[in-house]
């Protein structure tokens, strides 16, 4: 297979309101056409013998695309071989901030696997520093990894069908200090054993990014101190500022994916939010002044 030199691109739409803008950066992978192979790379120059592959699959398991007619499959036509290990990368610069803020990084997609289990399986890593440091997504149990509890991907056995995955990656902004315009990876691999199993292998469709926050990096705006507790949450939140001038302040919670779940306002220093019917996660907090043009962000947990 021809190497693939790709260059970085990405699709940007800025909307602007009073206070609703929203810096995002967000695009499908499809495999159908041009669009989005820029963040593609397939090396088959260090590993001339890399399998993955962009085609229609012809194999015994894997016939049919999730969205017609091409796929990305460890070869569209043979069984995968042994002593195996292919790799792509997909590559996006960190632009609509959503990594910077604790809102919506989200990372999905389609996946079909066919494989012996458990000793030829596929991975799913994460760099939040362009290569140097690589981190499982599937089994690292450090970082913040909101799979959703439906849809977390198993690559190895046997799927027998086109099954969905779905990740917010948010939060590792501020575990792992991604910020605005660092370049971030993800590494899908390929592995099997040396014993021939005639199996197809694993496949890929429509993978789908998104990177966007809205409302709390509007320019000119100013980040002020904000102190919250107790921490991780009982049955309320309590918030203090500085608001010498008692100025009206929008009061905004969100959940771990970025949903907004309560909103007030307040003219005072000090916030009381009752949480005693949140569920068990990681939920953060946003005071905003549109006059003075101040804002603060908080991180809390419900145990």
């Amino acid at each position: 297979m021809k190497n693939l030199v790709l260059t970085l691109g990405m699709i940007i739409t800025i909307t602007s309101t009073s206070f609703g803008q929203l810096f995002d950066d967000w695009y499908d992978l499809n495999f159908d056409s041009q669009f989005g192979l820029q963040h593609l790379t397939i090396d088959t120059v260090s590993n001339p013998n890399n399998i993955w592959q962009i085609g229609e699959p012809q194999k015994s398991i894997f016939t049919n695309a999730y969205s017609e007619p091409n796929v990305l499959v460890t070869d569209t036509i043979n069984f995968y071989p042994t002593n195996d290990t292919s790799i792509f990368f997909i590559t996006n610069v960190a632009f609509g901030q959503g990594f910077e803020w604790p809102h919506t990084v989200i990372l999905a997609g389609q996946y079909f696997v066919n494989t012996d289990t458990l000793t030829d399986y596929g991975k799913i890593e994460f760099s939040p520093d362009n290569g140097t440091t690589w981190i499982d997504m599937l089994n690292d149990t450090v970082g913040y990894w909101y799979w959703d509890s439906f849809e977390k991907p198993v690559l190895t056995g046997n799927s027998n069908q086109w099954r969905s995955f779905w990740v917010n990656l948010a939060e590792l902004g501020h575990f792992y200090g991604v910020k605005d315009g660092d370049t971030v990876l993800y590494k899908f691999t390929f592995i099997s054993d040396n014993i021939q199993t005639n199996k197809d292998g694993l496949m890929f469709d429509n993978f789908h990014f998104e990177d966007w926050v809205e409302g709390i990096e509007e320019v000119g705006y100013t980040l002020i101190k904000s102190n919250c507790f107790p921490n991780p949450l009982d049955n309320e939140l309590t918030i203090t500022f500085s608001n010498e001038l008692n100025s009206s302040f929008d009061i905004y919670l969100f959940d771990a994916l970025g949903n907004q779940i309560y909103k007030s306002k307040t003219n005072s220093n000090v916030v009381n939010i009752s949480v005693n019917c949140l569920k068990k996660g990681v939920y953060f907090y946003k005071l905003v002044d549109l006059n003075k043009k101040e804002f603060t962000i908080g991180k809390v947990v419900k145990e």
